[in-house]
């Protein structure tokens, strides 16, 4: 009787580890799933959102990312500070922080740092002054809310924490050598109209 007990017990237990490992298992596939597909969608959006507003394309492609709650609602895309000028070019840049949810969330909380720098075009109105100065993006760390109807979808966002870009190394060494080379060059062409002006 003893025996028999003892081998239940054994294998009860086994089957309980099993039980769990399995379920862990399951829960770990859902949950990379889940934290893959989020990534993938943060990312996307916010590149995407950041290109319709500083080139003003069409919103179209947003409703892939964004609720339209949301989009009803972006301040950016309500007025956006970019529409006189033609952006050329810009360096968007995103980091995520932090990224958790559990398969049973159909909400979740994505800390990004979202970084714009280097926007350059120029003013599409007339009466600017000949230096165009182009509006800062609202660079900072933001709290993306995103919601799971079908699929996931970024319901706000929120700043928390405003970032003053720095200017990299390598972008100081490129302006310094341009000033040098500018400065080379005007040495130059003084160089060259004292030369004509003595052959005179």
């Amino acid at each position: 009787m003893n025996t028999l007990l003892r081998l239940l017990s054994y294998i009860l237990t086994r089957l309980t580890a099993l039980a769990v490992i399995a379920i862990l298992i399951i829960l770990a596939i859902f949950i990379g799933f889940d934290w893959a597909n989020i990534n993938v969608i943060v990312n996307e959006a916010l590149t995407e959102r950041a290109e319709v507003i500083l080139t003003k394309q069409e919103t179209t492609e947003l409703n892939k990312y964004f609720t339209q709650e949301y989009l009803d609602r972006d301040p950016l895309l309500l007025r956006n500070p970019y529409e006189n000028y033609d952006i050329t070019s810009y360096d968007h840049r995103i980091k995520i922080k932090k990224l958790w949810v559990w398969p049973w969330q159909d909400k979740t909380k994505v800390v990004v740092e979202e970084i714009v720098t280097r926007i350059e075009g120029s003013s599409n109105n007339d009466e600017e002054s000949e230096e165009t100065v182009i509006p800062a993006w609202e660079s900072g760390e933001k709290i993306i809310v995103m919601e799971k109807n079908g699929r996931w979808r970024i319901e706000n966002i929120i700043l928390s924490k405003a970032i003053e870009p720095e200017i990299e190394e390598n972008q100081v060494e490129q302006q310094e050598n341009e000033q040098e080379n500018q400065h080379e060059e005007d040495l130059d062409d003084q160089s060259e109209g004292q030369q004509g002006d003595g052959q005179e």
